[in-house]
């Protein structure tokens, strides 16, 4: 199979042909259509992520299941799916046996098995999710990283009726989450340093775009302020400095891999008594969700498609911030 290998952080990756993937027990081998791009990648192009050299990176991969191993109950020859970031735990762990195997400390990834950009992938079997039947290849990667990771981030702010939305920042995920918790019926703003992108807000289904000036927090505010935020940007100044945006009893759930968070702004937290969390995916139904939303025409991602044989060049442009807002790289 032609794989795309990181042999040597911030250099380019290195087209090889590598042995075809034989599945083991519980494993089966996923004939890559399309894989996305994010800035994860980015990370893993740098050294930020405790990856083994060299690798193969690829982390929204979809495509046929072509091969089963032995154990293989679920899935059959000829699926269509999807393989997450975490694939599987070990299983006996207290999160594994309470059924959240993504809080596992030893999680299979990607990392232990090799990613989605090449021809062939293996996967664990738990790793994989159907597509709906019609769902686009190229538009369904984006659910398993961009969309999941967004779905997971509204459920963890536990948003209640009539409450409002904040998303600050829309690039992959951002995008996506607008679409999400307009799609859940809740009221939803934007907050960006993009002009343009507050302008195009609306047709994410936004009701308001808002441009952050020096105080993003006091735009929010005058803005009516939010319930929930869900920071997306990649700016740990950007997130710190949102805080006083929020109404009373607010959440601010951030996404985005940032530096150091400084929170200076403790009055709002204390007095305001919000709160502030991480979160990254939850379990599949988060995810599952997505791809049906999806499938219905109410979440339909922006991308930018890609042949493979471009992949280091799409890597400068998500380096570089150029993309918008999700790039995918497809086989012929």
């Amino acid at each position: 199979m032609r794989a795309a290998v990181i042999t040597r952080l911030n250099a380019p990756w290195e087209f090889q042909d590598l042995p075809d993937p034989a599945p083991g027990p519980a494993q089966v081998v996923v004939r890559i259509h399309a894989c996305g791009m994010c800035f994860s990648d980015v990370l893993v192009h740098r050294g930020h992520w405790p990856v083994q050299l060299p690798i193969v990176p690829g982390h929204e991969p979809v495509g046929e299941v072509v091969a089963l191993g032995p154990g293989v109950t679920t899935l059959r020859v000829g699926d269509r799916v999807g393989v997450a970031w975490m694939q599987r735990g070990e299983g006996r762990c207290v999160h594994c046996q309470s059924w959240h195997p993504t809080a596992c400390a030893h999680t299979q990834t990607w990392m232990d098995l090799g990613g989605g950009y090449s021809d062939l992938m293996l996967a664990w079997e738990s790793g994989c999710t159907l597509l709906p039947d019609g769902l686009d290849y190229a538009a369904a990667a984006v659910a398993f990283c961009a969309g999941f990771t967004s779905m997971s981030g509204l459920r963890n702010a536990d948003p209640k009726p009539g409450e409002r939305v904040c998303v600050l920042g829309v690039g992959g995920l951002g995008h996506m989450a607008v679409q999400l918790a307009a799609a859940n019926g809740l009221e939803t703003v934007v907050l960006t340093t993009s002009p343009d992108k507050a302008e195009y807000a609306r047709e994410l289904g936004a009701s308001e775009g808002i441009v952050v000036t020096d105080d993003p927090g006091q735009a929010l505010a005058d803005a009516g302020g939010a319930d929930v935020i869900l920071a997306t940007t990649t700016s740990a100044d950007l997130v710190a400095r949102v805080v006083s945006g929020l109404r009373y009893g607010g959440r601010l759930v951030t996404m985005g891999v940032t530096g150091p968070l400084r929170i200076e702004d403790m009055t709002t937290l204390l007095f305001k008594q919000c709160s502030i969390k991480g979160s990254t995916h939850n379990n599949r139904a988060d995810l599952v969700e997505v791809l049906n939303l999806m499938a219905a025409g109410k979440v339909t991602p922006r991308v930018e498609r890609y042949p493979f044989g471009e992949i280091n060049e799409v890597l400068k442009r998500v380096e570089a911030g150029q993309v918008r807002y999700r790039a995918v790289l497809q086989h012929d």
